[in-house]
């Protein structure tokens, strides 16, 4: 009669359709049987959010035919209590989409199920919300972070995506010069478009070819290059801005995204790392995001 493992990850509806609401007498899971059973129950109906005061369970369905606009229902069981359950109106949040339910279920860690009133006033629930948590390594400024602002956005419109959290970390350049050349007076950054600008020291552009001087490279590899061709040398003094630097000198297995200026098109990926291009379009994001997804043991009960 039922087939869904209640215990199984991230459980939610593929339609809010298949979600509907009840005001009942009790939230007694027994009397939540009797309630339910043997009543008339419309195709898409299988979730019902049963509401009692200000308290909500989480009732799935069985009904005598799948294909009948409306057919009886044969059994009714309780998947998530009163006690589980949590309540959140939220208009911002878009119903349809995993990885906002997720966002609202990490602000109730204490609730198994959570039930959200969200955007166009559907409702719909994460039920044993399992997220993937997805470190975003960038380095500001500019600000806000680009890769994290473009992850936000993909996210924002991924439906089919299971859900995911994102968890920014990011690095201020101008920390890094402070740290390891705390004498420089003289910065070159590598565009104007950076938004570096340093208190009490000079700062040049690379991009504007400035007069060669005695100054510190805030930049990565690349800006190194491109310093080489520009001036015939290299700079003596570097700060290296480079994601990768930070990847590397702490490896991990846990899912992280990040950039670099040497990758110019298309995603590289080293097991559960991604690396988008410096400039990545939101379509690069996307099938880093995909990719890192692909690599994990991921279960979605997306019904």
């Amino acid at each position: 009669m039922f087939d869904l493992d209640v215990d199984a990850p991230n459980i939610m509806p593929s339609r809010y359709r298949q979600v509907t609401t009840a005001t009942v007498a009790s939230l007694d899971p027994d009397e939540l049987r009797t309630h339910f059973s043997d009543r008339e129950a419309y195709r898409r109906s299988r979730f019902v959010v049963a509401r009692n005061g200000d308290r909500q369970a989480l009732v799935e369905l069985a009904r005598s035919d799948d294909d009948a606009l409306f057919s009886l229902t044969v059994g009714a069981r309780t998947i998530a209590g009163a006690d589980e359950c949590v309540m959140v109106t939220d208009p911002a949040v878009d119903c349809g989409n995993s990885s906002h339910l997720a966002a609202v279920a990490a602000e109730h860690p204490e609730a198994r199920c959570v039930i959200v009133e969200g955007r166009y006033e559907h409702i719909s629930f994460l039920m044993n919300p399992t997220p993937i948590e997805i470190e975003v390594l960038d380095i500001v400024p500019p600000e806000p972070s680009k890769l994290v602002d473009q992850a936000r956005r993909v996210l924002d419109l991924a439906e089919d995506l299971p859900p995911i959290i994102l968890r920014p970390t990011l690095i201020d350049s101008r920390a890094l010069l402070a740290e390891e050349q705390p004498t420089a007076r003289s910065v070159l950054v590598p565009c104007r478009g950076g938004g570096v600008d340093v208190a009490d020291i000079e700062v040049s552009y690379l991009d504007e070819r400035p007069a060669r001087r005695t100054w510190a490279l805030l930049g990565c590899q690349r800006s190194q290059q491109i310093h080489q061709w520009f001036y015939l040398e290299e700079a003596e003094h570097q700060v290296d801005i480079c994601p990768r630097r930070f990847i590397d000198d702490a490896p991990s297995t846990a899912p992280l995204l990040g950039r670099c200026c040497l990758r110019e098109e298309g995603v590289e990926t080293r097991g559960s790392v991604a690396f988008v291009p410096w400039g990545s379009s939101l379509g690069e994001v996307r099938q880093a995001l995909e990719q890192i997804v692909d690599a994990q043991d991921v279960t979605w009960t997306h019904l």
